[in-house]
């Protein structure tokens, strides 16, 4: 246990048989219980797992048919909450650590993302924070997730500086009300997850953690990545801009948008798309005028931005 919570460590892997042994081994020892999901690997991963067994807490090993490891992670949530309601695994207060089975998350760094569940019940990772955080990262690894960071800032509304960090912790009871965990299933997922967080106006936080780069593959190629991710976040944007302040549904903590509010951003927002699409149009006509509708767009989307910012700390902070 730490600090009064058990712990379970869900570990994504495929084809990792060179590193889960390691990744494994550098669990501390009062985690409660490991959960590996082996997703399609072909290496022979899942007999490498189960033969690090972990004296004094299981180590559980499921084959999946390479569902993802947005799909992976959410079955080891599902496969805990599945133990702890057949009492295979004690009730109680339980936070599932993400870790990756390329053994590229320092697990020194488990407390920090455990101690921060005491202020919300999602903390991500944020290499970009932390003195060695970054460490072998690529340099197109690094430039798309700034660009990255950017996308998710506008999307959700919040600062995010490190949205592609997988290594995350969450109290396992809230996941069970998360209807949108298991939607999906690839690459993204943490993307995803921190969009519907927001919608929900969920408070989550990212802390400093030490990323360890090493001779790993990465499965990820930026070039397709990078555009399929912007478009999830832009669509993201749009979705939650719609119901927030178009329909002015409630958020999950049942919280609306003032009529005020709702008219502001939405005037502002389609006004300013409005100016955008019409610079080609007068471009032709008068450079001036086109330099007018690039100012009037910016000014639009500026004050959308802003407006947007503090509906987002008003429904996360209501008093």
């Amino acid at each position: 246990m730490f600090g009064g919570r058990r712990v379970a460590v869900v570990m994504p892997a495929r084809d990792e048989a060179e590193h889960i042994a390691a990744a494994i081994d550098s669990i501390p020892e009062w985690v409660d219980a490991v959960v590996v999901i082996d997703d399609g690997s072909i290496d022979g991963t899942g007999e490498v797992a189960r033969a690090n067994e972990r004296p004094g807490s299981p180590l559980l090993v499921l084959r999946t048919n390479g569902i993802g490891v947005g799909g992976a992670i959410s079955t080891g949530y599902r496969m805990l909450h599945d133990l702890v309601d057949a009492d295979l695994l004690p009730h109680g207060d339980w936070a599932a650590v993400v870790m990756a089975g390329d053994g590229q998350m320092d697990s020194e760094d488990m407390p920090t993302l455990l101690r921060g569940l005491e202020q919300v019940p999602f903390v991500k990772g944020n290499r970009f924070s932390h003195p060695e955080g970054l460490g072998r990262m690529p340099f197109r690894r690094r430039l798309g997730s700034r660009i990255l960071s950017l996308l998710t800032g506008l999307a959700t509304g919040q600062k995010v500086q490190d949205p592609q960090c997988g290594y995350t912790a969450v109290r396992l009871d809230a996941v069970r009300h998360w209807d949108w965990v298991h939607e999906w299933s690839g690459y993204g997922y943490p993307n995803w997850w921190l969009l519907k967080l927001a919608e929900r106006s969920i408070p989550f936080k990212e802390v400093p953690v030490r990323s360890v780069y090493r001779n790993e593959q990465s499965g990820i190629r930026v070039r397709r990545f990078l555009p399929k991710i912007s478009a999830l976040l832009f669509a993201g944007l749009w979705r939650r801009g719609i119901g927030w302040y178009i329909l002015r549904r409630k958020d999950g903590r049942g919280n609306k948008a003032s009529i005020a509010t709702s008219s502001a951003i939405s005037c502002s927002w389609f006004s300013s798309w409005v100016a955008l699409a019409g610079i080609p149009l007068v471009a032709t006509a008068s450079i001036f005028v086109a330099l007018g509708a690039v100012a009037v767009a910016i000014t639009g989307f500026s004050i959308a931005r802003i407006l947007d910012k503090t509906e987002v700390q008003r429904r996360l902070n209501p008093n």
